[in-house]
């Protein structure tokens, strides 16, 4: 398979301004994770982020962004984001944000609707401590790269150069926008992110609610602005919640009939967002059942505070089941 030819992150989430209230991606959103051809969900919500962001006045920082998934994004044509002013404070800002995409024939199909709350920067702090991991992880300096790990898979024989081949291509957008390194006792490392699904794991004893990933992300490609770092850490937080109960569990995408997430719950715990610099992320799917599975992603910087946190339901659909009548 060939690598897509990626553009820069400022680029993939460009967006100009068609109406006082509303925006539209300037490039298409592309496909990552998911094998359908449909667009990363990241994109939707880095949209949604974005347009509610350029939508209140400086000095309001986000905090939390609410919504649910409606239907999935195309890549063959622009996300357009539509910004309704809930409340305005002093204090506090509130944005509802409606995502959608042309459809053929004209009329506007919403794929997410959100909504989005900024705080000024409080003067004064009574408190201030952070949630740990739930395991203990080596700092990245002490872990070895994506490509180091899974090319040690493939050279002992763990994996075929399909399987690399395949993972390589379906998440080459992260692999363009972020440099990786990959917790050595996490699930993803050891079954390339779940698509090797037959290889055991070193937490197959743990029970499923206790299984974690783990990794160290910085982008890449330097962000000018406050703005680009929190839609680029928006777009990233989403990543592989969905699919978390396949990769810890043997399963893989072959062996449902849905996984897509369909709501999100982001909260972010800091004002000054640096995503240039190293930060851990750990991954869970604590809750599966009724066809559904919930997933959170912590996000920590280099000294242990806690950035941000998404939750996320996602659909998890078995196949039917077909029985054969007798004759």
């Amino acid at each position: 398979m060939t690598q897509p030819n990626h553009k820069p992150f400022i680029e993939q989430l460009a967006l100009r301004q068609t109406s006082e209230n509303g925006f539209e991606m300037i490039n298409l959103p592309q496909t990552m994770g998911n094998p359908l051809n449909i667009a990363y969900g990241g994109y939707a919500i880095a949209v949604a982020c974005k347009a509610a962001c350029l939508a209140v006045p400086e000095g309001y920082h986000l905090y939390s962004i609410l919504g649910n998934y409606l239907g999935p994004a195309y890549t063959d044509r622009p996300l357009h984001a539509s910004v309704t002013v809930i409340r305005q404070t002093r204090t506090f800002a509130t944005r509802q944000v409606h995502v959608s995409q042309k459809r053929d024939d004209g009329e506007s199909r919403t794929c997410l609707i959100a909504i989005a709350d900024f705080q000024v920067k409080e003067k004064g702090v009574l408190l201030a401590y952070s949630h740990a991991p739930k395991k203990q992880y080596p700092n990245w300096k002490d872990c070895p790269t994506q490509e180091a790990t899974f090319k040690a898979l493939a050279d002992d024989g763990k994996i075929s150069k399909e399987m690399l081949d395949y993972h390589n291509h379906t998440f080459s957008v992260q692999q363009h926008l972020y440099e990786q390194r990959l917790c050595p006792t996490s699930v993803f490392a050891q079954n390339l992110y779940g698509v090797a699904k037959s290889l055991s794991h070193s937490q197959d004893a743990v029970p499923p609610p206790e299984r974690t990933t783990a990794d160290w992300l910085r982008c890449k490609e330097h962000l000018p602005t406050p703005i680009d770092h929190i839609t680029n850490l928006t777009f990233l937080i989403d990543t592989a919640i969905a699919f978390l109960p396949l990769s810890f569990n043997h399963l893989w995408f072959d062996d449902v009939s849905a996984v897509s997430s369909l709501d999100f719950s982001l909260r972010i715990f800091q004002t000054e967002i640096d995503v240039n610099q190293w930060h851990l992320r750990e991954m869970s799917a604590p809750v599966a059942g009724e066809g559904r599975s919930f997933g959170e992603s912590w996000i920590w910087d280099e000294g242990g505070k806690a950035v941000a946190c998404m939750s996320q339901q996602s659909i998890l659909r078995p196949h039917r089941q077909t029985t054969k009548g007798k004759l």
